[in-house]
């Protein structure tokens, strides 16, 4: 007959626990060993299963406890900054200087010297103007803009360029900031999603002339729509269109009814797709034309 596993006492179950406290709660190290269980570091254990970013921060934050925050791509996933794919998925975790930067696989220490954190999901992590200095030498300079413009975004302002200016001057020598620099002077507070901003830049950078970003339409004194991108003088307007805009039928039906609205009063619509933005030399050469006529 198989035997039975022992079921973990209450004190541990539903998070992450660190070996010494299961230990004194009078479990086996074979226990600690079950299939069950999952190990984020040595040390720590989690239930199979629930070992995401968030399970793997607070078992870091019960090992830790004090004077630690987390920060780089591991902060900006707790901010909902848009991140390319591809990167480093270690966890990243900063330490005021002197300090001792941590040393576990699967984690990436550092120390800061100007030491400030907030808090998320109950973790502390880096502020996000920090947090976005730390993305310079990680990130393209494209996609180091579209995560700027997320945390200076109207909607939810997570923090100003002023405050991005600030840790950028207080920051000099490090590596990756005169790639900051140069992002900054890109960073627009008015855009809403990341292929906002990759439409925006993808224009600029072609020699075509700053949009107007998510400029309301108006006949008269009634608010018609508002648009992603706008050249006013011209009467062009770009869109920016993710999946929900093709797959959601009452999304669709409002985008049809908002062009025929805006149609009626001289604007031309251009609905810009993400394979728009990876291959744009059609785009392009339409959005001149419109804007020539």
């Amino acid at each position: 007959m198989a035997r039975q596993r022992s079921s973990l006492p209450t004190t541990l179950t539903g998070g992450p626990f660190l070996v010494h406290d299961a230990l004194g709660e009078g479990l086996s190290r074979s226990r600690l060993r079950g299939g069950d269980l999952t190990r984020p570091f040595r040390g720590a254990r989690l239930p199979a299963g629930s070992d995401g970013l968030i399970e793997r921060c607070r078992a870091y934050a019960q090992h830790r406890r004090l004077d630690f925050a987390f920060s780089h791509t591991t902060a900006a996933l707790f901010l909902g900054v848009p991140l390319p794919l591809g990167l480093d998925p270690a966890i990243h975790v900063s330490v005021p200087a002197p300090g001792r930067a941590p040393e576990i696989a699967g984690f990436v220490g550092h120390k800061l010297t100007d030491w400030a954190t907030v808090e998320r999901e109950g973790l502390p992590i880096t502020t996000p103007a920090q947090t976005w200095i730390d993305l310079a030498p990680l990130l393209p300079l494209r996609e180091l803009v579209v995560a700027g413009d997320h945390l200076v975004a109207e909607r939810a302002t997570l923090c100003t360029r002023e405050e991005l200016a600030h840790r950028i001057a207080a920051s000099a020598g490090r590596r990756g900031i005169a790639r900051a620099r140069r992002a900054l002077d890109r960073v627009r507070p008015g855009s809403e999603s990341p292929g906002e901003t990759r439409l925006r830049l993808l224009l600029i950078d072609a020699g075509l002339p700053m949009p107007d970003l998510n400029r309301e339409i108006r006949d008269g004194d009634v608010f018609v729509a508002r648009v992603d991108l706008a050249y006013p003088t011209a009467k062009v307007a770009l869109e920016y269109e993710g999946d929900i805009h093709r797959v959601d039928r009452d999304v669709w039906r409002k985008d049809l009814r908002r062009r025929e609205r805006l149609a009626d009063l001289g604007w031309r619509m251009v609905r810009v797709s993400g394979d728009d933005i990876a291959h744009p030399a059609e785009l392009l050469t339409r959005v001149r034309r419109l804007l020539q006529e």
